[in-house]
């Protein structure tokens, strides 16, 4: 009975934690791109969990990373890269992919060969990214002011300096794995607690079992 009991609570829990998991990310899980870059940014905080998209044209180079983490568990490295945008702005973007992580430095050299004048265009074609907004941590928004400063961006002169991150680290694959994760926890309780159960009904079956050697 105590088993039982045990197993209806777990059950419970489970179906509750991966309920709440799945309905704040809801979003994340099942929505579309719900806005460009550009509309988000003014009011970022109202599109928090939600998919914004920006296409790319142009990088100014990666000014930081770091470990990307969550709850304080480390699961991989972001890297920052600063992204000159079509209408002249200034914008953070992370991610954490190789083949992201290639296109911006690729990107990057382009860019600068067209600052320095040693092509016409940039030669590379743009690529549409796809992330959260949110603000930026305090140590990569310091690195992203002191690389401004290096590159003398400053709004005094006239540049339009954007401090919203677009957070590329994630996608909907990862979310669904977390929501997995997380169901697997209780499922794995609950797999415990069928197995403790019959082995308890079999020594109130058999009570010289428990002087068997095991």
């Amino acid at each position: 009975m105590k088993g039982t009991i045990r197993l209806a609570v777990i059950s419970v829990l489970c179906l509750l934690l991966f309920g709440t998991c799945t309905f704040f990310l809801r979003n994340l899980l099942f929505g579309g791109v719900k806005a460009t870059y550009e509309q988000a940014e003014p009011n970022y905080t109202e599109y928090k969990d939600q998919w914004i998209s920006y296409d790319v044209i142009a990088c100014l180079g990666c000014y930081a990373e770091g470990t990307e983490s969550y709850n304080f568990i480390p699961t991989g490295h972001e890297y920052y890269y600063m992204i000159w945008m079509a209408d002249g702005s200034i914008m953070p973007i992370s991610v954490s992919k190789k083949a992201d992580r290639e296109y911006l430095d690729a990107l990057t050299e382009a860019t600068y060969d067209y600052v320095d004048g040693k092509t016409k265009m940039i030669e590379m074609e743009p690529r549409t990214f796809l992330g959260t907004v949110k603000t930026q941590e305090s140590e990569a928004a310091q690195y992203y002011n002191e690389a401004l400063r290096y590159m003398e961006i400053y709004e005094s002169d006239g540049w339009v300096v954007r401090n919203v991150l677009l957070d590329c680290t994630q996608t909907r694959t990862s979310y669904l794995l977390l929501c997995g994760g997380v169901m697997m926890i209780p499922i794995l309780g609950i797999v415990i607690t069928i197995t403790t159960a019959k082995k308890e009904k079999r020594k109130l079956d058999n009570p010289t079992m428990e002087y068997l050697p095991k």
